[in-house]
C-alpha cells in the first residue's frame, strides 16, 4: 500500500540542513525517504494546532521539494470532522501521487491516533515519552515538570489513551516499534503484539563531514586537552544534562582537564542553558560553553572535530530512544550512555561505556575512559565497529519495508 506521512507541522522543516526541533524529526524523514525509494511515498500530511477556527482546513503545498497537505485543527473540534479532514487530506494526496486504491498512513506520534479514519489502515511510532508510564516512575510534580506543566501532561495523557483504546480495537492499526520500552509498554495495555513490528533505529553518519562553521565552538573544542559534551534538540527534564554539569564538575574536582560544551535548545532560548551555566562554579566558568542546537551537518562536523580527544554523554532520565548518543558513537565518538533500562539506547552500548546515574558515577567513567591507554579515538574507533552492524539507515529501510508490507497484507485481508 503507498504510505502517507503524518507529522507535526513544527517538527518538518522547509530543509534538512535547519535544526530539527525534536530527535524524532530525523526518524520521520527517514520513513519518508523509505517508502519514497520504494515508490510507496503518496506525500505528507502536517497538522498544525489553530484555535482561531471553527472547522479543520486542508490545503495543498510543496514543502522541502515534496507535495503536502496541510490539516490545521483543535482538539476541541468534533472528532467526526477531523477524522473526515484526515481522510480527505489523504485522498488529495493519493490522487496528487497518482495511486489508486487506500493508502496507510504512518503518525509520527500518537497526537492524532484518536481521530484516525477508520476506513484507512495506519501505523504508528510513538516517540514521546507515555505519560501513564511516566507517572508510574515519577511524582506528579517531575510529571508536570517533565511535559510543560500539569495541564499539558494531562492533555497528551487524554489524548494517547484515546489512541490506545483505537489501537486496542482497531485490528488495521499497526504499530512501527522504534523502542522495546515502547513494545513492553502497549502489550500491558492490550495491545495486541502481532501488530506491532520492530525497526532498528535509521542512523546513516556522512562519511566525510564538512567543516564546523561555528568559529566559537570550533576553537573551544580544539583548544580541550579533554572535552566532554552533549547535543539534544530540548534541554528539558527528559534530558537530566544537570547531571552531565555535576558529574562535569566532579571530574574537574579530581584534576581531569576537561571542558564541558552543552549543545540544546532555540538559539534564541537561552533560559535552560543559562541555569546550567549557574550550576558550573566560578573557578570553572571559563571552561564551559552552552550554545543552541545545531544542524545535522553542523552536529555531524562536531562529532567529526571531537573524536580524537572528546567524551559525548547522555545523561537523560528516560528516553524512548536515544538518536543523538548513537549518531555520536556511529561517528567514532567515545561516547557515554547512562545504564538505565528506562534508556532505549543503552541496550546498544557495552558496559564499558556505561555509567551509574549519579555525579560520582559520570565522573568515574569519564575519569576512566581519560586515562584509558588506548585513548579516546581509539575507543570511539572500537564502539562503532560494535554497534554498527545492528543500526543503519539500510537496517532501518529493510526492517520498515518487511513491515510495512504485513501491516499491507493483514488490512488488505481484512477488507477482502
Amino acid at each position: 500500500m503507498p504510505g502517507i506521512i503524518v507529522v507535526n507541522e513544527r517538527y518538518f522543516p522547509d530543509s534538512e540542513s535547519e535544526p530539527a526541533h525534536v530527535g524524532a524529526t530525523s526518524f520521520s524523514r527517514s520513513a519518508l525517504r523509505c517508502l519514497h525509494n520504494a515508490g510507496l511515498s503518496a506525500g505528507v500530511i502536517l497538522y498544525r494546532r489553530d484555535e482561531n477556527i471553527s472547522e479543520p482546513r486542508i490545503d495543498l503545498v510543496h514543502r522541502s521539494g515534496l507535495r503536502c497537505a496541510t490539516l490545521r485543527f483543535h482538539f476541541d473540534m468534533s472528532a467526526d470532522a477531523v477524522s473526515r479532514a484526515i481522510a480527505t487530506a489523504a485522498a488529495l494526496l493519493r490522487a496528487e501521487h497518482g495511486f489508486s486504491g487506500q493508502a496507510m498512513l504512518y503518525y509520527q506520534t500518537d497526537a492524532l491516533l484518536g481521530f484516525h479514519p477508520a476506513e484507512l489502515a495506519c501505523c504508528v511510532t510513538h516517540h514521546g515519552p507515555f505519560v501513564h508510564d511516566f507517572m508510574d516512575m515519577f511524582s506528579a510534580r517531575e510529571t508536570a515538570r517533565a511535559f510543560g506543566d500539569a495541564a499539558k501532561a494531562l492533555h497528551l495523557f487524554k489524548h494517547q489513551e484515546l489512541g490506545l483504546r483505537q489501537m486496542r480495537s482497531n485490528g488495521r492499526m499497526f504499530v512501527l516499534q522504534h523502542s522495546r520500552l515502547q513494545r513492553e509498554y502497549l502489550v500491558g495495555r492490550g495491545v495486541d503484539a502481532q501488530r506491532i513490528r520492530a525497526v532498528r533505529p535509521p542512523i546513516a553518519p556522512p562519511a566525510t563531514p564538512g567543516p564546523l562553521r561555528d568559529a566559537r565552538v570550533r576553537s573551544f573544542v580544539q583548544g580541550a586537552e579533554l572535552l566532554v559534551f552533549t547535543a539534544v534538540a530540548r534541554l528539558d527534564y527528559f534530558k537530566n544534562v544537570e547531571l552531565l554539569v555535576s558529574g562535569a564538575v566532579q571530574a574537574r574536582k579530581r584534576g581531569l582537564p576537561l571542558r564541558l560544551l552543552v549543545v540544546g535548545d532555540a538559539p534564541d532560548d537561552t533560559a535552560a542553558r543559562e541555569a546550567l551555566r549557574a550550576r558550573v562554579p566560578s573557578e570553572h566558568e571559563a571552561e564551559f560553553l552552552a550554545v543552541g542546537k545545531l544542524a545535522k551537518a553542523e552536529l555531524y562536523a562536531l562529532f567529526h572535530l571531537a573524536r580524537p580527544n572528546g567524551v559525548f554523554v547522555c545523561s537523560s532520565r528516560y528516553e524512548t530512544l536515544g538518536i543523538t548518543p548513537l549518531e555520536a558513537a556511529l561517528s567514532g565518538v567515545c561516547t557515554l550512555m547512562v545504564d538505565s533500562d528506562k534508556v532505549e539506547a543503552s541496550r546498544f552500548f557495552p558496559t564499558a561505556h556505561r555509567f551509574l546515574p549519579s555525579t560520582d558515577g559520570l565522573a568515574d567513567a569519564i575519569g576512566h575512559l581519560a586515562t584509558h591507554p588506548s585513548g579516546l579515538e581509539r575507543l570511539g574507533t572500537t564502539l562503532r565497529e560494535t554497534i554498527a552492524p545492528e543500526v543503519s539507515e539500510t537496517n532501518f529501510e529493510q526492517d520498515t519495508l518487511t513491515a510495512w508490507s504485513h501491516f499491507s497484507h493483514t488490512a488488505q485481508r481484512q477488507d477482502a
